[in-house]
């Protein structure tokens, strides 16, 4: 009984500190151009305000978190219409820029289909979204791109799911989205 007291009050915390948006966010910089594990430059800002509810996720592939993470992140993107994952990785323990062929292996070795770029943990402050606290963390911007919560440390995908549908809900009009 007490284990599961517990379980559910790490639960509700972790749901409250996602529901927790930093008022910085609201001035987000997200046209910086990042390189991909692809070589090419990329914006996160061509990946928002597409319809999609949109997951950017900062990781470390030596993160024991982010890597338990990963399965989720990857399985909830490909099984989500109306959503996506955008991982930006960086190097851990050191937090500093990640090194392209780590990363490249690590999405491998996860069968991560989505968009992963690569940079170092100032990467939250260039972007407008307030100082990298921890790894993982992951944003979720709203289809019309807005950040609509944030969540240091790991997460689920049954996490992302009840975020996005109590989202839907609480605007009028996008329960199609």
């Amino acid at each position: 009984m007490y284990a599961e007291k517990q379980m559910i009050q790490k639960i509700y915390l972790i749901v409250l500190t996602l529901f927790t948006v930093q008022s910085n966010i609201a001035h987000a910089n997200l046209d910086l151009p990042l390189e991909g594990i692809d070589g090419r430059q990329h914006k996160v800002s061509e990946y928002l305000n597409q319809g999609k509810w949109v997951v950017l996720n900062i990781l470390g592939t030596r993160c024991p978190p982010c890597r338990e993470e990963m399965p989720e992140l990857v399985h909830f993107h490909d099984e989500q219409n109306g959503a996506m994952v955008v991982a930006i990785a960086i190097d851990f323990p050191s937090y500093g820029y990640a090194k392209q062929g780590e990363v490249a292996s690590f999405a491998d070795d996860y069968l991560i289909d989505f968009p992963v770029l690569l940079s170092d943990s100032s990467i939250t402050e260039k972007l407008g979204l307030g100082t990298l606290e921890g790894l993982p963390t992951t944003y979720i911007f709203s289809p019309e791109g807005k950040v609509a919560g944030m969540q240091v440390g790991g997460i689920n995908q049954n996490i992302l799911k009840n975020f996005i549908k109590k989202s839907k809900l609480q605007v009028p009009g996008s329960e199609n989205q």
